[in-house]
């Protein structure tokens, strides 16, 4: 997991220091900065993949700004050289990367990496060359865009763990699916599997899961959470809008099937509509709604079992009204607090969430450690500000409760009620109730 993250001078974050839980949300105005969040995590993962290329943001996600635009530019500043984030994962395991770009580079360059496990030193480089392990390795052709771990973790022996912990987050992915490719009018190939980012090769992702399902819900319950549970939960968001009882993939009528639908072997995802003549009761992707169609594409990030096991979804809420919304996130929250985090070959460790939909938190657990709601805002300056909507020290349930009238989470939002999260500036500090 990753347990914390220190971004400096990124885009519209000036300074930022977020401990994570195993499911954040990220609530706020528009253009608060929120993306940018999930974007600096991207940059992270990037650099653990195969550097800070263009081609290597795209694929997880991140936006293609101009080099030089990813560094925060506030008035009253110098305008930075450099931007910075810092992580720190399970295994007490810190990593750290400064990236540079002047105005008329095209590309994004490293200018110091540093990485320690338990506070020894594994390897880092700068102005004054590169060590690993604690020696200075003589100079040679470092390629600036890609990390010093991309390029030197096949020569050296690095410990297991710090290998496993940064597998898991090469993989992250900011997912933002679109409705050209769920309802199968643009095609696309997916950089990694499962899905693609934007719902490329859904057909696909669905067809093996439906497989999969077939397989496991022959086999017996067992008394601790397992795979068949996580794929039962993922697949029971189909069924929320409550007009298919089935999803599948394969051939249909042409006459049942739009011109404007693409398939690179003639196969489609569709449903069946149980209210329906059953002999017009198929409907293709082109032809149902987009909301099932993105609970559809979450069951996929879901349940399956090569979907990344840390990754982002940036607007969660995406084409959902207020009661799917909230029952996404109940269904998300059970996968992952329920699971244990090793162990499983389904359901992810750690999600981060943007919402704009004030049911989403009515899923919340405030009081659950691994349940965190951050509230991004602006301040004076125009820094977008990261904190933490928690409790006050010592209260009990029946303390806030009390303190807002019994409220849900979703009044107190609509109300203004939590500071920053409807967008104002106005705000130094978010409240804390």
């Amino acid at each position: 997991m990753l347990r914390k993250i220190e971004i400096a001078r990124f885009k519209s974050i000036r300074a930022a220091d977020i401990e994570l839980g195993r499911v954040n949300l990220f609530i706020g105005g528009n253009g608060a900065g929120k993306s940018n969040v999930l974007e600096a995590i991207g940059v992270v993962s990037a650099s653990l993949y195969r550097g800070v290329s263009d081609s290597e943001m795209a694929r997880k996600g991140v936006r293609l700004t101009p080099p030089a635009l990813m560094k925060s530019a506030f008035k009253k500043h110098a305008l930075p050289k450099t931007f910075r984030i810092d992580v720190i994962l399970d295994g007490h395991i810190k990593y750290g990367i400064e990236l540079s770009a002047g105005d008329k580079n095209t590309h994004l360059q490293f200018f110091s990496e540093k990485c320690t496990s338990n506070e020894e030193r594994l390897f880092g480089r700068s102005g004054a060359g590169v060590t690993i392990f604690g020696k200075k390795v003589a100079p040679r052709s470092w390629i600036s865009s890609r990390s010093l771990w991309d390029q030197a973790r096949v020569a050296y022996d690095f410990p297991e763990a710090l290998q496993t912990e940064f597998e898991r987050l090469s993989r992250y992915s900011i997912y933002s699916p679109q409705t050209e490719f769920l309802r199968e009018i643009k095609s696309g190939v997916a950089d990694e599997p499962p899905v693609g980012l934007h719902g490329e090769g859904l057909a696909g992702a669905v067809n093996s899961l439906v497989s999969d399902f077939t397989e496991l819900k022959r086999t017996r319950a067992k008394t601790s959470y397992n795979d068949r549970d996580v794929l039962l939960d993922a697949l029971s968001l189909v069924w929320l809008p409550g007009w298919t009882n089935a999803v599948r993939v394969g051939e249909v009528e042409s006459s049942l099937k739009s011109r404007e639908m693409t398939s690179i072997d003639g196969k489609i995802v569709y449903f069946i509509d149980r209210f329906m003549h059953e002999r017009r009761n198929t409907l293709s992707a082109y032809d149902s709604s987009e909301g099932t169609l993105f609970l559809l594409f979450m069951a996929v990030l879901l349940g399956h079992s090569e979907a990344p096991k840390i990754f982002s979804v940036d607007n969660v809420d995406s084409a959902l009204n207020p009661a799917l919304t909230k029952e996404l996130l109940k269904t998300i929250i059970k996968i992952v607090t329920q699971k244990p985090v090793s162990g499983m070959t389904r359901g992810p460790d750690q999600i981060f969430l943007t919402s704009h939909n004030p049911t989403a938190l009515d899923a919340f657990d405030l009081f659950d450690d691994e349940q965190r709601v951050f509230v991004v805002y602006r301040n004076e300056e125009g820094h977008s500000r990261i904190k933490r909507l928690k409790p006050r020290t010592g209260w009990s349930r029946e303390d806030w409760s009390k303190a807002f009238g019994g409220k849900k989470l979703s009044q107190l939002w609509i109300d203004d009620e939590i500071q920053g999260a409807l967008g104002s500036t106005a705000f130094s500090a978010v409240r804390e109730i």
